[in-house]
């Protein structure tokens, strides 16, 4: 496996564990329990869904 595999694994499982633990949550809160920003940890729950790892439950307009 090389490194950024190995990377991806790690922060796969790592995304994983913080759902199991914390239960649904934003990006941004997702982000902050991984030292992620937001717009990180939303690209990585896009991998996920992809992956069929994760779902996306809610969707909500941005604030105006």
């Amino acid at each position: 496996m090389s490194d950024a595999e190995d990377w991806w694994a790690t922060v796969d499982a790592d995304t994983l564990r913080c759902l199991s633990e914390h239960g649904p949550m934003s990006p941004a809160e997702l982000g902050k329990h991984l030292g992620l920003s937001e717009d990180g940890a939303a690209s990585l729950v896009s991998h996920l869904v992809r992956e069929g790892k994760v779902r996306i439950c809610l969707v909500a307009t941005a604030p105006a």
